[in-house]
């Protein structure tokens, strides 16, 4: 995981966190889960996509 990948992993995270008022392990949970299911991916670049359904 590059340094890119890891910054805006922990900036959703955080935003997880303080808007949804998660804690740190649901927030990660969800994001792996949405990444499971395609609806997020995070670029080695650091670009993160987000699929709208």
């Amino acid at each position: 995981m590059t340094a890119k990948e890891k910054q805006v992993r922990e900036t959703i995270i955080t935003f997880l966190m303080s808007e949804l008022h998660l804690s740190r392990q649901e927030s990660q949970n969800h994001l792996a889960e949405l990444e499971e299911f395609g609806l997020v991916k995070i670029h080695p670049s650091g670009t993160f996509y987000l699929k709208v359904v």
